[in-house]
């Protein structure tokens, strides 16, 4: 499995920052390629919950997720698959100052491929992956930093 991480500073308290984040509302402002829910189950986010989500017409399709641990205000992992890719997205927060830092490591492996699959991750797909996690933190900070009180 290939694997990738970004990690970003927000200004804002712990709180506010982990009840942003699963906020549904707020997906579409900051969530990299995100359209809308298609199904979510009751327990999300608590482990075993389920959410089904549909990207932007240029995205990755229907991405299916399952969480696999929730520790609140500290750790979030769901197991992800959609028609190129499946994998784990891990992500933690933690108090810095006055400020939350929220990390990302995605581990993924692309579906097919054939023989070149390795190198064209290495080449082109890695790249991608690690900007579309660069783009949800930098979108996630600026939505934080945008809200009221």
């Amino acid at each position: 499995m290939a694997k990738v991480s970004e990690s970003t500073l927000i200004a804002a308290t712990l709180a506010e920052t982990w009840d942003y984040y699963f906020e549904p509302r707020g997906w579409p402002a900051w969530v990299d390629q995100f359209h809308a829910v298609a199904d979510r189950d009751e327990s999300y986010p608590e482990a075993g919950g389920r959410l089904r989500w549909r990207s932007v017409t240029a995205g990755r399709g229907e991405v299916d997720e399952r969480v696999l641990e929730h520790e609140p205000r500290r750790l979030h992992r769901i197991a992800f698959s959609d028609p190129e890719s499946e994998g784990e997205l891990t992500t933690t927060f933690a108090i810095e100052g006055e400020s939350t830092r929220v990390t990302q490591e995605l581990e993924y492996r692309l579906r097919g491929g054939g023989p070149l699959s390795a190198l064209t991750d290495f080449l082109f797909v890695r790249s991608q992956q690690r900007r579309s996690l660069e783009r949800s933190l930098a979108r996630l900070r600026h939505e934080l930093a945008d809200a009221p009180g």
